[in-house]
């Protein structure tokens, strides 16, 4: 059986159907037949998904009401890219910018050009999916993925060396549950993230008791 421990990143790649990394998240959960978290990235995955959300149905509900007077009658990818960017700033526009060509593969199509009615049908399949079938993925995940035990171990040593990796506090502890619990696991465990301060700091640490550790570009899908 393969085993995983998962970043918050995997979980939330998975569950917005618009997600840069969506089919990468897909391929993780093909390969893996065991999927654990811990309570610190239930904590996470609960914050940044209420987060993600609000972001993506706001930016959605504002590009909808801007092609209700359109500047044109055809549109491209490239500029709903360059609306999000005259338009938003920060966390905002990092969900919106990254959430822009999945919604054009997944709603709209390959068409380089589209009339700018079309876009607005294919928003209204994108707002419900972000009001509903988002929170049906949520849910069907939480009751897939496995609570590892609760750390009670600091690991200080390794906390040091992963902060000089530039890993964040948050992503520490993250990675230090994953640790923890493959240690004492009787089955190897893998490490995935798509976090790449989080995949350099895990990969380059030999004290972590991962059997592997698996970032974006050990996964194929594009």
């Amino acid at each position: 059986m393969k085993n995983v421990f998962l970043d918050t990143n995997v979980i939330i790649a998975i569950i917005f159907l618009i997600n840069s990394h969506y089919l990468k998240a897909k391929e993780v959960f093909e390969l893996y037949q065991n999927y654990y978290w811990s309570n610190g990235v239930v904590r996470e995955l609960n914050h940044r998904f209420g987060e993600k959300q609000i972001n993506l149905t706001k930016f959605y509900m504002d590009l909808k009401l801007f092609l209700e007077n359109p500047e044109k009658d055809l549109y491209s990818n490239r500029d709903l890219l360059n609306f999000v960017k005259n338009h938003y700033s920060e966390k905002l526009l990092e969900d919106a910018k990254n959430s822009i060509e999945p919604f054009w593969n997944n709603y709209i199509g390959v068409e380089s050009m589209v009339p700018f009615f079309n876009i607005k049908t294919s928003i209204d399949f994108c707002l419900n999916d972000l009001r509903i079938t988002c929170i049906v993925n949520k849910q069907k995940l939480e009751n897939k993925l496995v609570l590892a035990p609760q750390r009670n171990e600091d690991y200080p040593q390794i906390d040091a060396m992963l902060e000089s990796f530039g890993v964040h506090e948050e992503d520490r502890k993250i990675i230090l549950d994953g640790h923890d619990f493959a240690c004492f696991s009787t089955q190897p465990v893998d490490f995935v993230t798509f976090d790449d301060d989080c995949f350099n700091g895990a990969k380059n640490i030999d004290l972590l008791c991962f059997n592997s550790v698996k970032g974006k570009y050990d996964f194929m899908a594009s």
